[in-house]
């Protein structure tokens, strides 16, 4: 009977170890377009859209909010910031977005 113990315990042990990445932090922002707006080359359509990256990853995942699909993954890379913003911004520059600030990270997403 202790061996059976030992067994359950060692597979619910793998299975929590194997688990470990879907419980990643996922770091996102919401993003409302009014207007036509690209990312990293990307078109957005008028709408609402959550931009997610997870640390040290090199992409970025756009999803629009109202159908909860992926309408695009576009390249990123983190820079240091010198202080972390109080909110979560998204910064744009003629329509394009370049930079998205976490609250309360001195880490940034900068895209293209």
């Amino acid at each position: 009977m202790r061996t059976h113990a030992k067994h359950y315990l060692m597979a619910l042990s793998l299975v929590a170890f194997l688990a470990l990445p879907v419980w990643a932090h996922t770091d996102s922002a919401q993003l409302t377009v009014m207007n036509p707006t690209t990312i990293a080359g990307k078109q957005l359509k008028p709408g609402n859209y959550r931009l997610e990256v997870q640390p040290d990853q090199t992409h970025l995942k756009v999803v629009n909010t109202e159908t909860y699909k992926t309408v695009a993954e576009v390249p990123c890379h983190w820079i240091n910031l010198k202080n972390a913003p109080i909110n979560t911004e998204v910064e744009l520059n003629k329509n394009k977005v370049t930079e998205i600030d976490f609250s309360g990270r001195t880490q940034a997403v900068r895209v293209g």
